[in-house]
């Protein structure tokens, strides 16, 4: 087998996770290389510091594969064979993944689009102009924290925030306890002091955010060339648009790796239930200290709910956007599920028989 360079193995995130993985048979022509780009269905691929070159997957695999997370992803570690007298690899496996930073598919499909695979720290990146959304910002630690990794917010564009820079990344850090917050003026990465934290090398970590929210301008600076084109914000509405289109692992300048990732508009939840219970923890505390197990934080005695929001512990904004993406993660495990889809509709029903019960209730009692 193919032994890549152990120095090039390290920079590149390899471990025991993977090392475990490989075949035992030493006469094998297989050797592991990273996925550090994708396009229509060639995956570019790094075996070595020199070693680069495109792959396509073996027959077998795309026969036997019934979804698209079977394939070869950014990120992805595969066992790949490079032929005699060709340019061309084929992979034949992809290594079981540490971790997957995924969303629903846009559109009806209940399938998921992986984002990114095997990274430590996801960016979330967001300006502090209009484009500063917390609730959109809940999405994204959710998708971090069901993928098992770390999560940074990235205040970009501190430079043109109105009044003070300090009291954004308080309201920030406030809003989102427990989380790194930290803020990047776009004339002043250099003095940035918190990459080369998170950047070390053998680490992978992956950016991602709305178009427009300075991501190719940082992605630029972090591997020292200008590879991504960048384009200004519309003055109008704060919107960006789209200047990434694909998925690229590179190598910063700090010797960690880095993902960059298309601007999404839209970032909907699939299987994240995980992630939710872990970005809401104080809200499902709430709600396991309600009177009633059934509890719909209505009119009922005893909720801990409806007391944290008319007492101001918990706000409304926050009760609403857990409430959403709860229902998104629901319909994406019901068509994942028939079981729980089933059980839902039997919920559904009761909840409306109930309700219809309690207005029958009250229409007697005037």
């Amino acid at each position: 087998m193919f032994i890549s360079d152990k120095e090039f193995l390290f920079l590149f995130g390899w471990g025991d996770f993977f090392e475990s993985q490989l075949p035992s048979d030493s006469s094998s022509l297989l050797f592991p290389a990273r996925v550090v780009c994708e396009e229509r269905n060639l995956y570019r691929l790094q075996s070595g510091f020199d070693q680069v070159f495109w792959a396509s997957v073996t027959g077998k695999m795309q026969f036997n594969a019934t979804s698209r997370v079977q394939y070869p992803a950014v990120g992805d570690w595969v066992l790949v064979e490079l032929p005699p007298q060709s340019d061309r690899g084929v992979i034949h496996r992809v290594l079981d993944r540490k971790s997957t930073i995924h969303r629903k598919q846009v559109g009806a499909s209940s399938d998921m689009q992986i984002l990114s695979t095997n990274v430590d720290y996801a960016f979330i990146t967001s300006s502090v102009n209009a484009d500063l959304n917390y609730r959109r910002i809940e999405r994204y630690l959710a998708v971090a924290y069901d993928a098992g990794v770390v999560p940074v917010i990235l205040l970009t564009k501190a430079d043109t925030v109105e009044g003070s820079i300090e009291e954004v990344l308080a309201e920030v850090q406030n809003e989102f306890p427990g989380v790194k917050v930290h803020t990047l003026s776009r004339d002043e990465f250099q003095q940035a002091d918190f990459l080369p934290e998170y950047l070390k090398k053998g680490t992978t970590s992956v950016i991602i955010g709305s178009s427009g929210v300075g991501k190719s301008t940082l992605v630029n600076f972090l591997i020292g060339e200008d590879v991504i084109k960048t384009q200004e914000i519309r003055a109008d509405d704060d919107k960006g648009r789209h200047t990434t289109t694909s998925r690229h692992l590179y190598i910063s300048r700090y010797g960690g790796l880095i993902i960059d990732t298309p601007g999404m508009r839209e970032l909907q939840l699939s299987d994240h239930s995980e992630g939710l219970s872990n970005q809401f923890a104080e809200v499902e505390e709430l709600i396991g200290r309600c009177r009633f197990s059934d509890c719909q934080h209505l009119t009922e005695p005893g909720c801990a709910v409806k007391a944290a929001l008319d007492g101001g512990t918990l706000s409304e904004g926050k009760w609403r956007s857990y409430l959403k993406l709860q229902a998104e993660v629901r319909a994406g495990l019901r068509k994942q599920d028939r079981v729980l889809a089933a059980e839902d509709r039997k919920m559904w029903k009761k909840l409306t028989n109930d309700a219809k019960e309690r207005a029958r209730f009250k229409k007697r009692i005037r």
